[in-house]
């Protein structure tokens, strides 16, 4: 009787065990994290000063008197680096419902708070002023308007991405 008791006990300890893990391997249809911190030139948060539609190429990096095209083909002058990848502790794709693939960013606390300060004064400005491009190695991956201040560090890149595309721009930040 003692013996048919303690393997009931380890059965149901296994089987917990073994419900737990699953369902933390689970959490959601998350890609592949990366727990390395960016590189200060792989991720940068400039300030647009101006948007021109038309007459750029996608591929075109940003050159010296600050300009650069976007994968719209819309060429941007850009303002100082505000914020660079030093502050960035994590990058990941992440499916959200709704969305798509997107590429989550967590910033440290410095970055988080400098985050917030950027994204609340942009929110004063009148387009285009109140966009801010993220510059992936040397090229514009995005440049949303800011509608609201973002705090608390953590935000996300979205532009229709495949799984592949949001793998490979959470890749390219990390190095």
């Amino acid at each position: 009787m003692i013996l048919v008791v303690v393997f009931g006990v380890v059965l149901v300890v296994v089987l917990a065990v073994g419900a737990v893990v699953l369902l933390r391997s689970d959490k959601s249809e998350e890609g592949k994290a990366s727990t390395r911190a960016a590189t200060p030139e792989a991720v940068q948060f400039r300030p647009v000063l101006k948007a021109e539609p038309g007459g750029c190429s996608t591929s075109a990096s940003p050159s010296a008197d600050g300009t650069a095209c976007g994968p719209d083909g819309i060429r941007y002058t850009l303002g100082k680096v505000e914020l660079d990848g030093t502050h960035v502790t994590e990058v990941k794709p992440v499916l959200r419902e709704g969305a798509g693939w997107v590429v989550g960013l967590t910033l440290d606390d410095e970055g988080g708070r400098t985050f917030g300060r950027i994204t609340s004064a942009l929110t004063t400005k009148t387009p285009p002023q109140n966009q801010l491009a993220i510059v992936v190695r040397d090229r514009v991956v995005s440049a949303p308007a800011v509608l609201s201040a973002i705090t608390g560090g953590k935000l996300e890149i979205s532009s229709k991405f495949t799984q592949k595309e949001a793998e490979q721009l959470a890749q390219e930040i990390t190095g």
